[in-house]
């Protein structure tokens, strides 16, 4: 489908977005073609996305986007919103902030058998700043796919984290002061116990909850963390160098082995 997309889009000069035709009504900036015996709709984004987005925007990613499959959930899912085929991701677009949030790419991935992963880049009125923030999520895409411990629904919030802790991992300078001798001599396990607890907001019974340790266990390895690194994840500017470190030492370590 997606050398289809690039066919029609150099002999046309334009951008745009492809479907199966599945009997809705056509539109004027539509148009309907056959090949290999189906029916598709061919969409001229310019009439429609390229100058008139304007609503919360979700980025759907998947290593493989099979587009109309996961078109058809999403529209059995949600009511009154726009689906775009857009820079290898699904783009969908609603005037209001939809249900979706952790839970949802569970949902897709029961359906689609492909491991999914939704960016939620709140609401856009222009496209300048929808390709600025799908360039920043290119960037940061293999990054959040190779971090274990990340969810699949990002935020925006979740992207400026990425971006920081990539800058660290990236800067010789700053590398230079995060003690990565050490950290990288730690249990796996106590770094992600850390970062699980400050996900959880720094909350004892939640995180132990969601790791299903024992309170006695999880506040422990937080003991063992102060004890190794001298930072004590109970305290907000301990719990952000250590949030920094850690993510910057990981995405270092997964370049290195890349």
């Amino acid at each position: 489908m997606q050398s289809l997309i690039e066919f029609f889009e150099k002999e046309t000069n334009k951008k745009i977005n492809m479907f199966k035709y599945n009997n809705e009504k056509i539109t004027s900036n539509q148009n309907l073609i056959e090949f290999n015996n189906t029916t598709y709709v061919i969409e001229f984004l310019k009439d429609s996305i390229l100058n008139h987005v304007n609503g919360h925007c979700y980025l759907f990613n998947q290593q493989n986007l099979d587009f109309d499959s996961l078109k058809n959930i999403l529209n059995n899912l949600y009511e009154d919103v726009q689906i775009y085929n857009y820079n290898n991701y699904l783009l969908l677009v609603s005037d209001d902030i939809l249900d979706i949030d952790c839970s949802t790419p569970t949902i897709i991935e029961s359906e689609t058998y492909s491991k999914t992963y939704i960016i939620y880049l709140e609401k856009i009125t222009n496209i300048d700043n929808l390709d600025f923030k799908i360039n920043i999520t290119n960037e940061l895409i293999d990054i959040i796919i190779n971090d274990s411990n990340t969810s699949k629904f990002i935020t925006l919030n979740d992207l400026i984290m990425y971006k920081v802790t990539s800058i660290a991992s990236n800067n010789k300078q700053i590398s230079s002061l995060i003690k990565y001798d050490i950290i990288k001599n730690i249990d796996k396990n106590l770094l992600t116990t850390g970062i699980n607890f400050i996900e959880n907001d720094l909350n004892i019974s939640k995180t132990s909850n969601m790791l299903f340790l024992h309170r006695n266990t999880l506040i422990y390895r937080l003991e063992k963390i102060k004890e190794y690194l001298n930072l004590d994840l109970k305290n907000f500017k301990d719990a952000f160098i250590f949030y920094l470190s850690v993510k910057s030492f990981l995405n270092f370590m997964n370049n290195y082995n890349s």
